[in-house]
């Protein structure tokens, strides 16, 4: 429309509206006298601030009834109206408003508000033209706090660049009035809406102590700290809600929580208070419609949907929310349609853009997904999300892709030379193991796209960087993680990961995303024990006394999922992993594969989870109680006897090595006790008193994997005492408990090596094998914690060549071209060699390497040769001569 048009070259950057508003305020001109604030207004101002709409609304009805002045009266009473569903009332009282204050630009934007919320989309569009004249005609009328909030408002639904209605009008609103809180609630909103998170906070948190009574204010603070603080946002939601009960974004919010922990039925509950504040509320009627569709409901979501748009008709933003809460649930292909449903009713709706470009990345179909990202940038350059996305993708393309059977390998190019074949190998593995076991062939191929920046993976993966806590995540198809690279302060096993990852595609694909995340994440932490006992969470001290606590912080199964979301801390989370696989476990050896199988394919059908165990399972209840049983035995199994509990210990033991030694004596299953004391031993000296008190412990708690246990103290204390064959046992004894373990690992290969060397001496060939196969195996054990270990990789590669072991010492050879580039001529020539008899092809090739780095490499020269030698006749090869030293070095 063209007075769209015109009045967006008005509010755009530092032109029109803005540059008016700036010039007038610059130049100090005066504001147009308006009416005194009243204490009735306060009071009212204070019923909508807590809630109290109905109050509010009936104050306000009387005061413009008996004609009192001041436009913050309709304005008062629309916001009543409009936050309790009255969306017809409300148009009346702002056309009564209108009429008596005719400069208002706030009632025009309620105008427009109310008349989008009415369905009269060209009403609305006449209120932002209304607001154009206004400005045009009056400037100087609208540099107060809530004019220039409205202005940027309006600014905004017309497409105005965000920074600059962030710069001109919010900023100004909140450096100019700081004890006004209309600024910093419009500034940290917009912020919010853009995903720029760190900015939001940096606005509203130093302004909470100002406004610690606002529940916007709180609730916009609250969002801005959802991904980095969740425990700081939790908090500033309940002080949202304890101020204002009937606040509907908070509502809102916690609402969506119960959806993502699959408390539907919590979820349901809170919405019929939502419901009785607003019973037309379009977000109330949409969550509800997501809470349908997630129970396989159509009519119910139909309806909902019906009742989300009775006033407006067709939604862009209630198809928005539904497909992203869609989407946050891993139905991206469902989500992915509402968005396209929104799209279809309002091309510029952004918002549905970025999530449907997010939502096509996850389900790989890049090219359309990639497309829809730079339209969406186009359009809003402010929005971080998709700028972070577009920034990625940039980094992305200096990727390399190495392709297998059924999986595309994305990942940095030096670190797909260094372990690409070995990530690649692995996954091939993992896919025949679970195809066969699943009995089910996932859809391929796999992408999976490994980032040496754990911001990258962060923005890939959720949208905004900075989310720590994960190290890989699969969203059925697109499996997404970090790289060894990113994890050298904290080594974890990036193996176990991929493994991890690649179940969550069978599951995922296998019920068409509808699996509960308790169970998916279950499974997945089943099947890497199974791969490999070392694998995944098993029971430790901390789960032994979470289970066998009379507080009991077991979760029960029908729970289970929201125990993921609700987890406070890091110990929290590894213990709902911990104990979804152990349903899965139980699950397993008292009903079969079979079963597990048969409760995926219901999952497929629509099913609900709580209906397919109960169908398979005779009970949801019996089977409660059985995994009850189930999981109290296996922690009692665990360490019976022992105390984990530090708290246990007196002050005075731990200031007194004498007190210490008195409770050990009295205590001696007390492990932190011990422990403490074993170390004390060593320091001291009693070097055979801590080895006793480390045997001990050792023999309290076999399966003890940490790395700070009994098994480290007394390699330690071997290892100070010279008794490097004790050293290497009890390493050897703690390896075979955990698969995360760097410096044991390391250290037991160095050892192993030695061991080696002294086998040489004695001539002892069984041995020798022995040791360099231990080696090899290491390196291995190296390459899946930290590939870049560059002496580690160097042993496994001697090791290998010395056992012939050819596969093994290709892969550790490729790796040290890369981590020692200035040896390429060596190396080289050692991987020639290692395919000289398999591939005469690769290994000339090789040998040629070795000479571009060192011309006059005369075994080079000689491997080259010889090479050439075995493509000839039998007869050339005859007549043939061994070339003299000379000849091979020139």
């Amino acid at each position: 429309m063209q007075s769209e048009r015109n009045i967006s070259s008005i509010v755009k950057a530092s032109v029109g509206v803005a540059a008016i508003l700036l010039n007038a305020i610059t130049n100090g001109l005066p504001r147009a006298e308006s009416a005194p604030i009243s204490k009735s207004i306060s009071e009212c101002q204070e019923l909508l601030r807590t809630g109290q709409y109905e109050e509010c609304l009936a104050e306000t009805s009387a005061a413009i009834a008996d004609r009192s002045y001041g436009e913050e009266w309709p304005v008062l009473k629309t916001q009543c109206e409009l936050a309790t569903g009255r969306y017809e009332e409300a148009m009346q009282t702002i056309a009564a408003g209108i009429e008596r204050y005719s400069w208002s630009v706030r009632l025009r934007m309620l105008e427009h508000q109310a008349a989008m919320a009415n369905g009269r989309k060209e009403q609305a569009a006449e209120a932002l033209t209304n607001i154009e004249k206004l400005v045009s005609s009056a400037s100087w009328r609208y540099t107060d706090a809530d004019d220039l909030v409205a202005l940027g408002q309006a600014a905004l639904v017309l497409g105005a660049d965000a920074r600059d209605v962030q710069e001109g009008f919010f900023d100004r609103a909140r450096r100019n009035f700081k004890t006004r809180p209309d600024g910093v609630i419009a500034a940290g909103h917009l912020a919010n809406q853009k995903g720029d998170f760190e900015f939001a906070g940096e606005i509203l948190l130093p302004a909470i102590e100002l406004f610690e009574s606002n529940p916007e204010l709180l609730f916009e603070a609250s969002e801005a700290l959802k991904s980095s603080g969740q425990e700081a946002s939790a908090e500033l939601l309940k002080k949202t809600l304890e101020i204002n009960p009937r606040f509907a974004p908070a509502m809102h919010r916690i609402v969506e929580q119960r959806i993502d922990s699959e408390a539907y039925q919590e979820a349901i509950e809170l919405l019929e208070q939502v419901f009785a504040v607003n019973a037309n509320s379009p977000e109330g009627h949409a969550l509800r419609a997501v809470i349908y569709h997630l129970q396989y409901d159509s009519d119910g979501e139909t309806q909902s949907l019906d009742a989300a748009t009775k006033y407006s008709g067709p939604n862009a933003e209630v198809l928005h929310l539904i497909g992203r809460k869609l989407s946050q649930k891993y139905r991206f292909a469902e989500g992915a349609a509402y968005q396209r449903r929104a799209l279809e009713i309002d091309p510029g709706h952004n918002d549905s853009r970025i999530q449907l470009a997010q939502d096509l990345l996850r389900l790989g179909e890049e090219e359309e997904g990639w497309k829809l990202a730079e339209q969406a940038y186009e359009t809003d350059a402010y929005n971080t999300t998709i700028f972070n996305l577009l920034q990625l993708r940039d980094g992305m393309q200096k990727f390399v892709s190495l392709e297998s059977e059924h999986f595309v390998v994305r990942m940095d190019a030096h670190e797909a030379r260094v372990y690409g074949s070995r990530a690649v190998e692995l996954l091939e593995s993992a896919y025949q193991a679970m195809v066969d076991r699943y009995e089910f062939v996932p859809e391929g191929p796999i992408i999976l796209e490994m980032f040496d920046r754990k911001d990258d993976f962060a923005v890939r993966t959720f949208g905004i960087p900075d989310v720590a806590g994960f190290l890989g995540v699969c969203f059925g198809k697109v499996i997404t993680a970090n790289s060894p690279a990113t994890r050298r302060d904290s080594p974890a096993n990036w193996e176990s990961v991929l493994w991890h990852e690649f179940c969550h595609v069978v599951t995922l694909q296998m019920t068409s995303n509808r699996i509960p995340r308790w169970l998916s994440e279950g499974i997945s932490v089943y099947e890497e024990r199974r791969k490999d006992s070392r694998w995944g969470q098993r029971m430790d001290a901390t789960c032994r006394d979470r289970i066998l606590n009379a507080d009991n912080a077991v979760t029960p199964i029908r729970e289970l999922s929201s125990a993921f979301l609700n987890a406070s801390d890091g110990s929290d989370i590894n213990f709902a992993y911990f104990e979804s696989s152990m349903v899965v476990e139980h699950l397993v050896n008292e009903h079969g594969l079979k079963t597990l199988i048969a409760i995926l394919n219901d999952l497929n059908t629509g099913l609900s989870i709580n209906d397919a165990l109960e169908r398979h399972t005779g009970g949801l209840e019996g089977l409660e109680s059985s995994f009850a049983t189930y999981l109290r035995a296996e922690a009692e199994r665990y360490a019976p006897g022992v105390s984990f509990d530090s708290d246990d210990i007196p002050e005075s033991a731990l200031a007194n090595p004498e007190v210490l030694e008195s409770f050990v004596k009295e205590n001696p299953n007390c492990y932190p006790a011990v422990l403490i004391s074993a170390d004390i031993s060593a320091e001291a000296g009693h070097v055979s008193e801590a080895e006793k008190s480390l045997l001990r412990l050792i023999t309290l708690v076999p399966d003890d994997s940490s790395t700070s246990g009994p098994r480290k103290q007394l390699a330690a204390l071997y290892r100070q005492q010279g008794r490097l064959q004790d050293e290497q046992a009890v390493l050897q004894e703690h390896l075979n408990h955990t698969a995360d373990d760097l410096a044991a690992t390391l250290r037991l290969q160095e050892l192993a090596l030695s061991s080696h060397e002294n086998a040489l001496t004695h001539e002892q060939d069984e041995s020798k094998s022995e040791v360099l196969s231990m080696v090899v195996q290491l390196g291995y054990q190296v390459m899946a914690i930290d590939p870049f270990q560059t002496a580690a990789v160097s042993r496994m590669a001697d090791g290998a060549e010395a056992l012939n072991d050819r596969s093994s010492a290709i892969m550790a050879l490729t790796s040290l071209l890369q981590l020692r580039p200035d040896d390429g001529a060596r190396l080289n020539y050692r991987l020639g060699l290692q395919h000289e008899e398999s591939n005469t092809d690769e290994a000339k090739r090789f040998a040629l390497k070795a000479l571009e780095n060192a011309p006059r490499f005369r075994e080079a020269h000689r491997l080259l040769l010889k090479l050439h030698r075995h493509d000839k006749s039998p007869e050339s090869s005859e007549s043939q001569q061994e070339p003299n030293e000379e000849s091979a070095g020139n």
